[in-house]
Order: structure tokens, then sequence, then C-alpha cells
């Protein structure tokens, strides 16, 4: 057991305080330095909320006197104040009592396991254990317990569980850096936006001449107003006019290739002649023959009674002239399909594309910036990202999610108010968006932001259900703030999977987490793991690159009992 230094309390006091009747256990204050005391772990050490150890307390022979109760209290000793514990009471042989008995001759001990809420302050503080005595029999008089003794029990608290990184980041989920990302909901916006429209002109049988009744149709009006406007629209890009022509799939096949060819022919000329006020069309005319794929679907869709048996045709015989032969030895079948279904195929099919380019990404920055309100959702989500002011993107996602209305608008805007550190703001952004739209990132947000603030149960709360990879990350910092260390290794990774091996006593564990990691906060760790090893100069030469990079860790290098030693011998 290791012996630990003796903290007498000022001489002239302890005389003050002794009377006639304390001669019970003056010979035992006089051997206090006989008192051994250890403690394991060795430094008070922080899991979850507290600070704990476990004591051992042990007397020698010869030193405990009979009729003497003595009361052992822990106290956590810092700058500025200090923290009791649960006292201990220990009595000699002869006194009547229910406390832990010490043998005068052959000596005793006895453990206490100690608890203290954890206070920043106390990092650097002092486990003292103060001993008070009183005498069972001679000093009834004196009911009230008198000091002994201060004896150091351990130095300083090892809080390595809050160097975990609980900060948010704006570098996305998953990057090992310790911080956690939040998502931001995706636009869907489309620069160049594509619209077409279709219309045809049917034939009879036999037939490639245009009626003119065809070219009156409420389609063919459409498809010339959809080419006419689309012409001279701003931004706008017409494609290719395209006629393409059919035939229906009865009678011989080399007729039929000829007639569909005979067909997109006409039926061009005809739509070039509806067509004739506008500018710049360029056609392209191509002929398909006989329309299989139109017939099966054109079946499929009807109502027709002998449809399966139809379809069993064309799935059995892949050859054309084997399955008209098919279906019209089928004499029934064959009229019902003249009437209803072949004349739909014998026809001339138009298509037209305009291709809408949109506006250019300045353009859409400033129009949002200037709240129009002829952007649409998408263009106002897409137009956030095109800036990295985070006020700009704030003020963006502010008028998307009051003129929309939209629960991605106000994850966004919620994530950006993070951004700026305005986390009450924050959390009511991402609370309205959640409340219009289940959704595990915005869960898994609201559970980042809780982590971040220290309340861990809301956190809870908010990631009941939801298993993605933020999720579990989340879920690992909570256990190793509630001191977890197993179900935090289970979900962490990087930096904080670093944090957890150490609390958890493993260097190997905690040196191959964080061997990818960079930066300041990450050299720190470098530095506990081999000052725990042993490696002095290492350790130096880590700290003094945290501290390069981020100045601040030098005050709490110099305030962290993991190197007290280390820099009593080394200047940073």
């Amino acid at each position: 057991m290791k012996k630990f230094a003796t903290v007498s309390l000022a001489l002239s006091l302890m005389a003050a305080m002794l009377v006639s009747c304390g001669e019970c256990y003056e010979k035992m204050q006089k051997k206090q330095d006989q008192i051994q005391v250890t403690c394991n772990p060795e430094v008070l050490t922080l899991k979850g909320q507290v600070v704990s150890t476990d004591i051992t307390v042990s007397f020698p022979e010869n030193y405990f006197n009979a009729e003497t109760i003595l009361k052992i209290t822990p106290v956590l000793v810092y700058d500025g104040g200090e923290l009791v514990g649960t006292a201990k009471y220990v009595q000699g042989e002869d006194v009547v009592g229910n406390y832990t008995a010490i043998s005068r001759f052959e000596g005793g001990s006895y453990t206490q396991h100690v608890e203290f809420p954890f206070v920043k302050e106390a990092a650097m503080g002092t486990l003292e254990l103060r001993i008070e005595g009183k005498c069972y029999d001679d000093c009834k008089e004196t009911p009230d317990f008198v000091a002994i003794a201060a004896i150091a029990a351990a130095k300083g608290v090892s809080a390595i569980q809050n160097l975990a990184n609980n900060e948010i980041s704006t570098c996305g989920q998953g990057c090992g850096c310790g911080k956690n990302g939040l998502a931001v909901l995706d636009h869907n916006f489309q620069r160049a936006s594509t619209t077409s429209q279709q219309a045809e002109i049917l034939y009879q049988i036999n037939s490639s001449t245009v009626r003119k009744n065809q070219l009156t149709q409420e389609q063919i009006k459409l498809f010339k107003e959809f080419v006419a406007n689309n012409s001279t629209a701003e931004r706008t890009t017409l494609s290719n006019v395209y006629a393409s022509g059919y035939a229906s799939p009865d009678g011989p096949e080399k007729f039929n290739n000829k007639l569909s060819e005979k067909r997109s022919q006409t039926g061009a000329k005809a739509i070039k002649k509806e067509l004739k006020g506008v500018e710049g069309l360029n056609y392209e005319i191509a002929s398909y023959g006989e329309d299989w794929d139109g017939f099966k679907t054109l079946v499929e869709n009807s109502d027709i009674e002998d449809k399966e048996l139809i379809l069993n045709v064309l799935q059995m015989y892949s050859s054309p002239v084997e399955r008209d032969k098919e279906i019209q030895n089928m004499r029934q079948v064959f009229k019902v399909l003249a009437e209803e279904i072949l004349p739909q195929l014998r026809r001339t099919r138009f298509a037209v594309e305009a291709t809408y380019a949109g506006l250019t990404d300045e353009e859409i920055l400033a129009a949002a910036k200037a709240c129009d309100n002829n952007l649409d959702i998408e263009h106002l989500l897409y137009a956030a990202t095109l800036t990295n002011d985070n006020a700009e993107k704030a003020a963006i996602y502010e008028f998307a999610a009051n003129t929309y209305n939209d629960a991605r608008a106000y994850n966004n805007l919620a994530v950006a108010k993070v951004a700026l550190g305005d986390y009450a703001a924050a959390k009511s952004a991402f609370e309205k968006s959640a409340q219009m739209e289940a959704n595990e990132a915005v869960a898994t947000n609201l559970a980042t932001l809780a982590v971040a603030q220290g309340d861990l149960e809301a956190a809870k709360k908010y990631l009941a259900g939801v298993e993605s990879e933020a999720a579990k990350a989340n879920r690992g910092a909570i256990a190793l703030a509630e001191g977890n260390y197993q179900e935090a290794k289970a979900n962490l990774k990087g930096y904080n999977l670093a944090i957890a091996e150490l609390c958890d006593n493993n260097i190997e564990g905690a040196k191959a987490a964080i061997a990818e990691v960079k930066g300041a906060d990450a050299d720190y760790v470098r530095a506990i793991i081999a000052n725990r090893e042993g490696d002095s100069a290492k350790a130096v030469a880590y700290l003094k690159s945290a501290v390069a990079a981020k100045p601040e860790l030098k005050a709490q290098a110099e305030n962290d009992i993991e190197f007290a030693a280390l820099l009593a011998e080394n200047a940073l």
C-alpha cells in the first residue's frame, strides 16, 4: 500500500480543541502518520455525473484505543470551495455500538466508496480524510467529536470523459472529429426543366392520306400552341418536331412497313403546314412498321373478353407473321380487334420537347435575397446553398419557411441558426419542422442540439426509434456522458471513441481510434496516451503541438491532473 503524507491542522488550533477528556485518542493523534490510505483508482475519476473512488483506510497493530470512536469524513477540497462526502464511523473494541470495530492489538481496515458531484474547479483539488474523535466512557460531558487530523488521500480529478466533443459541426456527419454534424434537407431544384407535348392523327385502313378532320382535333390545337409559345419563350429551346409513322399489325409485313413510311411523310407534311408561321423548326421523320408494342399495350388496357388468349399468343410467338396468322385464325377475337384495337394503331405520332434553361446562380441568389415571390420553394432552398454567409442563409430559409410553410425550410433554417449560435431559435425551427412532417433526420438534429446543450433525457426521447448513423453517434455521446463506456464504444468512432476507450482504461483501443484524427484536440488526447505509457518526451511534443494550434489548451493542460507531474518537470 502507498502511504500518503499527513496534512496537519494548525497546532495551535488543535491544542485549543483538545480537552482533558481526549486522553483516549491523544496517542492516536501523535501516531496519525501510521494510518495508511489507498484509493482505487489513485486519482478520483469522473464517471457519468459523479467523481468517485474507493478508499481503503488501514490502522496498524497497537494503534487504536479501545474506548475511542472516530468519525472519518472524505472531503474534496479545491480553490474556492469544498465538497463533503458521507462520513464513516469506526470504534474501538470496548465501545458499545454498531460501527466498524478496529482491534487494538491486531489493527484493522475498512473500504468506503465515495462520490462527489463533479465541479470543474476541483480538477486540481485534494481529497482528504478529516478525522474526528471522542471517548466512549470518560468523556460523556463532551459528546461532540473533536478534530484530530486531516490526511491527504488523493490529488486531482481525472475528467477525461469531459474531453468528449459534443459540439455541433458544419463539416457533416461522421467526419471523425468528434463533432456531430446537422443534416440539411435536400432541395429538388433543377436548373433545366423539360416539358413535352404529343399529338397524333389516325388513318383509314391501308391508307396514308391525311383526313382534314384529323387536323382539327383538340390535341393538334394544343400541339400547335405548345410549339408556338415555346418557340419565342425566354431561355427556352425547342427540340426537333418528331413525326413517327406506324401501321397496325394485320396484313403483310412488307406492305405495312412501306405504309408506315408513307404515313410518316404525309403526317410530317401536314404538321409542317399547320406550323407554317413558326420559324426555326427542324423536323425528324421516322417510320416503325407494325406496332406490336402498341398493340400489346392497348390489349392489356382493354376489357376484351379474350385478351389473355391474345396476350398468350404474343408471348408464344415472336415472328410477326406467325402472330398475325394465329390471331386471324381466332375469327371472333380478330373481329373485336379489328373494330376496337387496330384502328388506333394506324397513325402518325407527333412529339416535341421544350427545355427551359433556368436562371443563373447569380440571378437566383439575388432574387432570393430580395425575397422575390416568383421563386418557388425549390429555387429558394437551392439559393441558400449558394452563399457561405450564415446570416444570409438564415434569411433565405426564413423567407422560404414563411412563404411556403415547408418542413425542409424550417429544418435548414434551424441549422443556419445553430451556425449563428442562436440555439433557442434553432430548437424552435427544428420543432416546427418535426411537427409538420415525421423525419428521422430532423429528430436526429433535435437530439444533436440537445446533446450539445447537455439535455440528455430530451436527446433520448428524440432518438426513440431512429436508427441512422447520426442517431448512433448521438447515442454514443449520451452513453459516454452517463459513464456507460461499453455502450459508448459500440456507437462512437474517431475522436470520441478514443475518449471512451481512455475512460475504459484501454490505451491500445484509444490509440487505434484516434490514429487518423487530426487537430489540436486529437494531439491533446495523444499527449494523455503517451504520458500514461510513460513516454514523457512524446507527451510533451504532442502537448506543444496542441497548444501551438489551439493556445487555450495551455491553461487546460496546466489544470489537468493527467499532466501535473509532467508539467512540473517540463515547460510548454
